[in-house]
């Protein structure tokens, strides 16, 4: 593969921008400096394809693409440039793009791979983040702060929390199970294990290292012997075909009688609908929920059911975390065109070998 040469010009890249920036001081101040930045400002997707497709138009000979900001955010929420129909537009001068965000389930990566494409997420940029939302869910799942909440903020209800002896119960002594224990699984389950909990997990492969760090954690090789024992169920694994809808009318079949299941994920790894079943039939008894299915849409039996805590998709939401993108991309492009020509966190890196 080709890298270009920063003695001869500054690299030029497509920043996509959002209404509310977060900038890293020095990581922006770097990225002004070493790198022509070319603004994204199409109102569509397709207006995005007509200028890059044009030779001569302002988008012409781009050497890479950054989005180092929030992918939900205005005024590009909707403009998927990574896959379907845009990706196909990207023209060959393109080596390298650099995205927020731990997941690229919104990216094709096989089709970038393809055109010999470099692609690099932020792994980890926004760990502490998410670790701390899922702490809440798994302690409100038992807890029902959500609930608890609605009593007082709702004229009349104040007293309805008279229910809580008889359905909350102590995170302490009860089995937390992981599927997919990576950095953010381990925070979770730290905190967690600080609450009394015990922690078991299922992974593509035991993760001794981390079992040491919490001083004990147990490993099922199969995702049914750690449901069989989880008193509340924690996913964390990549959205892929093989993960879709992991968590469905099947695996419920699986767990214990009385339950309670976490998603910080992504939302088609858990059916909507085996979600709505169980809680009719009164196995799942407490949830908490930071992505769905069909997000932003939700059933409305979820919606109703205040026992159960919904989140708008914020785990990765603070100051932090976006500074940290930011670092994180503009560290991949200085090192690719600057450095050693080997970004820190490509995700397909057989493209470097």
């Amino acid at each position: 593969m080709t890298i270009a040469n920063p003695s001869v010009k500054k690299p030029r890249v497509l920043y996509i921008p959002w209404d509310k920036p977060i900038h890293d001081d020095e990581a922006w101040k770097t990225l002004n400096q070493k790198f022509e930045l070319v603004l994204y400002d199409c109102e569509t997707e397709d207006e995005f394809i007509r200028e890059i497709d044009d030779p001569n138009g302002r988008f012409a000979n781009l050497d890479a693409i950054c989005r180092s900001t929030w992918l939900k955010s205005s005024p590009y929420l909707k403009h998927f440039l990574f896959r379907g129909e845009p990706v196909k537009h990207l023209p060959d001068s393109i080596k390298i793009i650099v995205s927020s965000g731990h997941g690229y389930d919104i990216v094709d990566v096989d089709y970038l791979t393809s055109r010999g494409i470099l692609f690099c997420n932020s792994p980890d940029s926004c760990s502490i983040a998410t670790a701390d939302v899922g702490t809440y869910l798994v302690m409100s799942s038992f807890r029902y702060l959500t609930f608890a909440e609605h009593c007082v903020r709702t004229p009349g209800k104040y007293y309805d929390t008279q229910i809580l002896p008889h359905i909350a119960q102590n995170p302490s002594g009860r089995t937390l199970g992981i599927i997919g224990l990576g950095d953010i699984g381990y925070r979770v389950a730290l905190a967690c294990k600080a609450l009394g909990m015990n922690i078991a997990y299922h992974n593509r492969s035991r993760k001794p290292a981390i079992e040491a760090k919490l001083n004990g954690a147990t490993y099922f090789e199969t995702l049914k012997e750690l449901l069989a024992v989880s008193d509340c169920v924690l996913v964390l694994c990549p959205h892929t075909p093989e993960t879709h809808h992991l968590i469905n009318f099947e695996t419920f079949k699986w767990m214990k009688p009385k339950v309670r299941l976490v998603n910080i994920a992504r939302g088609p790894i858990v059916q909507e609908a085996a979600v709505v079943d169980a809680l009719k039939r009164g196995q799942l008894v407490g949830a908490g929920f930071d992505v769905h299915e069909f997000e932003p849409k939700i059933h409305p039996d979820l919606l109703d059911n205040y026992k159960i805590t919904l989140l708008p998709h914020v785990g990765v939401s603070t100051e932090d975390s976006f500074k940290t993108f930011e670092r994180t991309c503009v560290n991949n492009l200085v090192e690719y065109f600057y450095g050693s020509g080997i970004p820190n966190t490509c995700v397909n890196k057989e493209l470097l070998e």
